[in-house]
């Protein structure tokens, strides 16, 4: 059938619409399909990142449950040996005290048998020692207390028109002895006593009743005379290398912040028995600074906070490697991370674990500053090889190493510069005093009792660590200038 003019138009009319909308529908579905893939791609980023991200935070729960709980390991437990030297029997008993320490003596002496009455032949003599105390609470009638009574004239001189007096008699009627005033500075510092067990022990072991108002004015007349001791401490430790920590520390009427510093001088020093504190209200790094004064030039080791940057002048800075080895031994043990790059960062723990053994064997080694500075120079090369990222590292493992690539100038120091050790234990070790006493006293409740504590605690354990049988006997020096 043939079609009619109006019908061909209409028909062409119809053919151009459908290809107009046909290339209208085409820019739509090539514009469509961009987006589609643009929102694949970034589905697949986000993906990624979220899964970063998950891994990251599910990393740091485990690590806070682990601070907060103690870390458990998955399934069965397994009990490590210990594979130590065996311990010579002798150091399981008392020694045998010296004669002129021997204050009473007691006779047993046997002539017949206890079972069945029979002269005995052949009498031998055993001797044994009993080492005591004596106790306030069960010997009333032996004198543990001394009362000193003081009879002072006082009299009113005319050519001066004023009176005079024999001796000091401002004050209260009855006073506390030096003694005493030792005893509790040593409770309060050494055994980090709280001022409530300070009252018990005296009243319990010495019968002696002291309030707290009576402990808090002894420490504070101790601060007084240690003080130049304190800043004496300084200076020693300043003139040669240091160790730096910090460490929580409340101060109760700061809201609980605050935190306490420590400094003390290397081993093999002349200060390598002193010790300083600095208790403060915030983790400034002007604390630090109160420690090492204005013009320190020596060589800090100290962790990787960045208050200490500033602190050391270029070179001198040395980075503890105790810190590196168990920050990458902790991502081992984050069973959030899976299989492979458990195993990543087992395989990258155990190569920076032989770096470290071979900076503490370089470190015995006797002092030959070339030769160290080349040994320096090719474990420098392995560590920045070995802190390349790579695309199993985990958040924590990234981190890490862009850490240590950050402080590539102070992971050698203890090699090039004499008496530097290549760790911060022996500042955390004594430090560890301080977080001691932060368990039983919870901090200090003001700034003036943190004033007074860092003063009394360095005083005491830079004497303690360096004579404890002596410790007394320079205390005592110290408090009364002499």
């Amino acid at each position: 059938m043939k079609l009619t003019d109006t019908q061909i138009k209409r028909q062409l009319s119809e053919g151009r619409n459908y290809k107009r909308l046909y290339f209208e529908l085409k820019v739509r579905f090539d514009a469509l399909t961009a987006e589609n893939k643009q929102l694949k791609q970034a589905n697949t980023e986000l993906k990624a990142q979220f899964a970063a991200v998950t891994e990251t935070q599910a990393a740091r729960i485990e690590q806070l449950e682990a601070m907060v709980f103690g870390r458990k390991p998955p399934g069965k437990r397994q009990t490590k040996l210990r594979l130590t030297a065996k311990r010579p029997s002798g150091t399981y008993h008392r020694p045998v005290p010296k004669p002129e320490a021997v204050t009473n003596e007691e006779q047993y002496p046997i002539s017949a048998c206890k079972h069945c009455g029979g002269a005995l032949t052949d009498i031998r003599e055993y001797i044994r020692f009993i080492e005591d105390i004596v106790l306030a609470a069960l010997n009333p009638e032996v004198r543990n207390k001394t009362v000193t009574k003081r009879t002072i004239e006082r009299g009113w001189c005319p050519k001066c028109h004023k009176y005079v007096s024999a001796a000091d008699l401002r004050g209260q009627t009855v006073t506390l002895g030096p003694n005493v005033r030792l005893l509790v500075t040593y409770l309060a510092t050494i055994q980090g006593l709280t001022y409530e067990q300070i009252v018990r022990l005296l009243m319990d072991c010495y019968r002696f009743a002291i309030t707290d108002g009576e402990i808090e004015n002894i420490l504070h007349d101790q601060r007084t005379s240690l003080l130049p001791a304190y800043e004496k401490l300084k200076t020693n430790i300043r003139a040669g290398p240091a160790h730096f920590d910090e460490t929580r520390y409340p101060v109760q009427s700061e809201q609980g912040n605050g935190y306490g510093w420590i400094m003390t001088g290397a081993d093999n020093t002349p200060a390598e028995h002193d010790t300083v504190f600095r208790l403060a209200d915030n983790r400034g790094k002007g604390n630090a600074e109160e420690l090492t004064g204005k013009h320190y030039d020596q060589v800090g080791v100290s962790d990787r906070y960045a208050g200490y940057k500033p602190l050391f002048v270029k070179g001198k800075h040395q980075i503890c490697w105790s810190h590196l080895a168990r920050n990458a031994k902790d991502i081992t043990k984050l069973h959030c991370l899976d299989a492979s790059k458990r195993q990543h960062a087992s395989v990258y723990y155990k190569d920076l674990s032989g770096i470290y053994g071979l900076v503490r064997r370089y470190w015995k080694q006797p002092f030959d500053k070339t030769v160290r500075e080349q040994q320096a120079k090719e474990l420098l090369g392995s560590v920045t090889a070995l802190c390349q990222p790579d695309k199993l590292d985990p958040k924590q493992l990234q981190d890490l190493k862009a850490g240590i690539l950050e402080y590539r100038d102070c992971l050698f120091v203890c090699l090039t510069e004499p008496n530097v050790p290549p760790d911060n234990n022996k500042a955390e070790r004594r430090i560890r005093q301080l977080v001691m006493k932060r368990k039983r006293s919870f901090g200090v409740k003001t700034p003036k009792g943190a004033r007074i504590m860092e003063v009394l605690l360095s005083v005491a354990w830079s004497l303690w660590y360096k004579d404890r049988w002596q410790f007394f006997t320079n205390l005592s020096a110290l408090v009364h200038g002499e």
